[in-house]
This record gives C-alpha cells, structure tokens and sequence, in this order.
C-alpha cells in the first residue's frame, strides 16, 4: 500500500499504461485457463480473474467520470474477492464453495419465481430453471453445504496484510452505504459551481486498485492446477514495483511476451502449481 503523500503517486495516465498492460497479460492467462484448466478449483479461480479485469477497468471508467466513491466501492469489492480467494485457497474450499454458491443462487431464483408478485416470472428466459439444476438443488438440500463466508479483518490479519482491510475495504466501506456528505463533490463536479472545495487527491484508489489485482491474480495462479511459468510472476512483482517506485519493467515484460505469445509461446503448462 502507497504513502498517502499525492506526491508519491504516479499520473493517471502511467497508471492507465499498467492496467492495458496487466489487462493483456491476464487476458492471455485466461486462455491458459480454457486450455489447462480442470475441475471446480480452475474454473472458480478463472473465474476470479477474469472478474478482476473487468473490475480493475471499472475504476478506472468511473475515475474518467470523476466518481470517485464507487471508484472505492469497486475497489472495496476486489479486496472481498482477494479475501475470499485466499481462503479458499488456505482451506481448499473450492468445491464446498461451488455446491454453496449454486444453491444459494438456485434458491433467490426459485423466490422469484414462485412469488405471486412475479407470476411472470417463470416465463422469463433469465429466471429459467432446468431439471437439472432442479434436481441437483434437491440432492444438496438433503445434505446442505457447510460454508460461511470468511470475515474479511480475519483473512487480512492471517495475511499480515491488515492495512489492506484498514485502508481499503473498511475505509471503502464509508462509500457503500448513504453518509450526509454524499454526492458534495458530485455537485460541484455537475455544476462547476465557484469557489470548489479542495478534495483529496484520490489517485491512491488507481494505485491501490492496481496492487489488490496484481495479488488477486498472483493467488489465483498459486491456487490453480496450473504450472505457471516464472515470467508470469516477474511480470506482476515488476508491476508491483512499479507502483511503488515508479520503475517501468514490467513495459519490457510485457512487449516481450506479446510478441512470444504470437508466436506461440505459452503462460502455463498442465499440472501442479507454481512457477514452472
């Protein structure tokens, strides 16, 4: 995590350079993933990266809006997915996770559906449940699955990260739910309205937005089935170092493997986990 000095951060347009850079890379990692990847804890794992790009983007689209706020909340829900992520890891959960997770979704599907409310609902391609999904909500509610999301201040302090649950999800938690202050920088963003207040400098929120995708990939890669191959781990630690010094490393990294991956060069090999 940065210093809060506005000094110490980087212009946005350095900072929009490495989420294109890590937007190729992990982009390219998921298809190693379509290629390599079995079973629940691949596909869940994947799946988790593939949600941090897109995510990482996210802010970076409503930081071009000036929303700051929920440039936090995104932010503050990539640090749930890293939490959630290591647990699963940790414990080896995966599956216990998926069997929890259809059952949950299966039964806010089947609310809606069998409300009075919504009588057309069950007519609706997207409220569509197959037999088979019917099926397999009966077997696993016979046998519920035991799971309970972790809390996030435990997972942080295991990690010895609890900074990261101080000054990004408990802090981008003061944005998720209304306060009396909200949209003041709205207003004067809308109206233009003079003098304007002096805000913070929320640049931190690109910095730090960056450094929870660049472990939430890196976490997915250890977890995975996968033999990652070690360039693909230079390239994040040289994002990493980038973040902080401003280094640019991870530029060479990255053209390099562009031209290697045309030409047939692959991120992963089958089996086991770990740089390969």
């Amino acid at each position: 995590m940065r210093k809060l000095d506005p000094n110490d951060y980087h212009s946005v347009a350095d900072y929009q350079e490495a989420l294109d850079a890590l937007h190729g890379i992990t982009g390219a990692m998921l298809f190693e993933f379509a290629r390599y990847g079995q079973g629940y804890r691949d596909t869940i794992v994947r799946n988790f990266i593939a949600r941090t790009n897109v995510m990482a983007r996210a802010v970076f689209r409503l930081w071009d809006l000036q929303d700051y706020h929920d440039c936090w909340i995104l932010h503050r829900c990539l640090l749930d997915r890293l939490f959630h992520l290591e647990h699963l890891y940790e414990h080896d959960e995966f599956e216990l996770f998926e069997a929890w997770s259809f059952l949950q979704q299966y039964d806010a599907m089947n609310r809606v559906r069998s409300d009075p409310e919504f009588k057309g609902a069950s007519a609706v391609s997207m409220f569509d449940l197959t037999p088979e999904q019917t099926k397999r909500a009966q077997s696993l509610r016979a046998q519920p699955p035991k799971w309970r999301r972790p809390k996030a201040e435990e997972v942080a302090r295991r990690l010895k990260l609890h900074f990261l649950y101080r000054y990004g999800y408990d802090f981008g938690s003061t944005h998720v739910h209304p306060m009396a202050n909200d949209g003041h920088q709205d207003f004067f963003s809308i109206t233009g309205l003079q003098p304007t207040p002096e805000f913070p400098d929320w640049r931190v929120v690109l910095s730090n937005t960056l450094l929870v995708s660049t472990m939430l990939v890196q976490t997915g890669m250890n977890a995975s089935s996968l033999r990652w191959r070690a360039v693909a781990y230079n390239f994040l630690d040289e994002l990493r170092e980038f973040l902080g010094s401003g280094r640019e490393d991870y530029k060479d990294t990255c053209s390099k493997l562009a031209v290697a991956l045309q030409q047939g060069f692959t991120l992963a090999a089958p089996g086991g986990s770990g740089a390969g």
